[in-house]
């Protein structure tokens, strides 16, 4: 079974069916103790995989697309929804976060945007509740970190402690 986590925003985007868990995110957005309740109920009811989406900003002016299937995160916060007493129920206490976005649910994704000609780019997440500076940009963009949004990278780092696969796509606010 997987959860879907998405934007209120973005609804029109979902074929909702019988199979899956939908979540509005808007609701839980940068409350990290609901969403750890979240992630832990969804593991407890046989949740394996989460997919989110959600808004973003885009911070590379020469970035064209509009859709961008999230590959890994940089933590610009410097914060972290894990610190403080572990759960050992919940996960281990340093999660892997070698490959936070599982690579085999993002190929999926990847064939659903070329089966309906949808143009999208890989990219990494800038983690932050604010802009990066213009002396950051030049760097992020090196890196092809491009876009910004908070709420996920927290719900990927909640997930992958509870041993959960995630996958994100984040699309560009207009």
């Amino acid at each position: 079974m997987k959860a879907v986590f998405y934007q209120d925003a973005l609804e029109y985007m979902i074929k909702k069916d019988d199979k899956h868990i939908y979540i509005p995110l808007d609701q839980y957005k940068n409350n990290i103790e609901i969403l750890k309740d979240m992630v832990s109920s969804l593991k407890k009811s046989g949740v394996k995989e989460i997919f989110i989406i959600d808004e973003c900003e885009v911070f590379d002016p020469e970035v064209k697309e509009e859709y961008f299937i999230i590959t890994d995160h940089i933590n610009a916060t410097g914060n972290n929804p894990l610190i403080g007493q572990n759960d050992d129920s919940a996960g281990v206490r340093f999660p892997d976060m070698t490959f936070p976005y599982s690579e085999k649910l993002s190929e999926e994704i990847k064939k659903l945007f070329i089966d309906k000609k949808i143009k999208f780019r890989n990219t990494i997440l800038y983690g932050s509740k604010k802009n990066p500076t213009k002396a950051d940009i030049k760097k992020l963009i090196s890196l092809n970190c491009v876009v910004i949004n908070l709420n996920i990278m927290w719900l990927d780092i909640l997930a992958r402690h509870a041993g959960l696969e995630v996958s994100a796509v984040v699309i560009k606010k207009k």
